[in-house]
């Protein structure tokens, strides 16, 4: 095992215990995995109570579907507040809007910011990019409709973990190629930004840590149609042609992590392209090490800490 810290290494150790657990077949995988995500976000120790309960709304989508939204606002204000529109994870085929809510209401808190978290399709029922066009339409709507949740739609940000972490960096692209909305920053957390599967670390960190090849290999089997182009820049940011109007990002990777090597090549790319990055790799943390455990990990508590303090900055310029 590597050299973790022991609150991970008890998870991991958990984790195992479920034997083939992480082998099963997609289906049987989903109502575990969701309990799972929601039990360690109450878990986590990030609890708010000052701020109010979330409230469900939605919109009706181009094509006629609902696209439900669920709003977190940090407290009680006439004012408008500027917003965060963010993507839970789940390898494209799992999870839901209210999977986080500890963590949302977290950001909302410290931010002062109004948090939409998203309910976009799932694959396989859902294939990309529907997913990803929900996840666009739903920022697009933000920004021209903000105002009726309490927000400001012209202060408008983006972000996510794994698969969320994807939308994010896919919608900021998305949004400069199609002339908008505006959008101030993105927040990508251990991003999966490389569907082809083609860096290192997919099998250097092959390990049971929460995320495992045959995982991530089911995922992207569901998400892709056959025949899908996995260079595509709207499934795998890295091969995008990147510019300095993309909006500044931060990104958070964890050494221990099949995706260390989406996020941290990323970096280097906006880098490169001339948009401001600010970019962190976790010695020792694993996949989803932000949201597991901020109650026993410094670490998780600082990640948290950058994204507050970016969200502050790029709301206020």
């Amino acid at each position: 095992m590597a050299n973790l810290p022991l609150p991970l290494k008890l998870l991991a150790g958990f984790t195992r215990l479920g034997g083939k657990r992480t082998s099963l077949p997609l289906p049987a995988r989903c109502a575990s995995t969701n309990r799972f995500m929601k039990f360690m976000d109450s878990f986590a120790g990030l609890s708010s109570p000052t701020v109010p309960a979330p409230q469900n709304t939605g919109f009706t989508a181009q094509e006629g579907h609902e696209i439900g939204l669920r709003v977190f606002r940090p407290f009680e204000t006439d004012r408008l507040l500027p917003v965060w529109v963010y993507f839970h994870g789940g390898g494209f085929t799992l999870g839901s809007y209210d999977a986080r809510d500890n963590f949302c209401k977290k950001i909302a808190e410290q931010s002062s910011c109004l948090v939409v978290s998203v309910q976009y399709r799932l694959a396989p029922e859902h294939p990309f990019p529907q997913g990803l066009h929900d996840c666009y339409e739903a920022t697009a709507w933000l920004a021209e409709n903000a105002s009726a949740l309490g927000g400001d739609g012209s202060r408008l940000a983006v972000g996510g973990e794994s698969a969320g972490g994807n939308f994010a960096a896919a919608v900021s692209l998305m949004a400069r190629d199609q002339g908008g909305p505006k959008i101030l920053h993105q927040t990508l957390l251990y991003p999966a930004l490389d569907c082809s599967g083609s860096l290192p670390s997919r099998d250097e960190e092959d390990t049971n840590y929460l995320l495992t090849q045959d995982m991530l290999t089911q995922f992207g089997n569901a998400y892709l149609p056959a025949g899908q182009d996995r260079k595509d820049p709207y499934c795998s940011p890295i091969f995008a042609s990147l510019s300095p109007d993309l909006p500044p990002a931060l990104l958070i990777t964890a050494e221990h992590d099949p995706l260390r090597d989406d996020g941290n090549l990323y970096a280097r790319q906006l880098k490169a392209a001339g948009v401001p990055v600010v970019h962190k790799e976790y010695a020792n943390m694993i996949h989803d090490f932000v949201l597991l455990m901020p109650r026993y990990l410094k670490e998780s508590r600082e990640a948290i800490y950058l994204v507050n303090r970016s969200l502050c900055l790029a709301f206020q310029a």
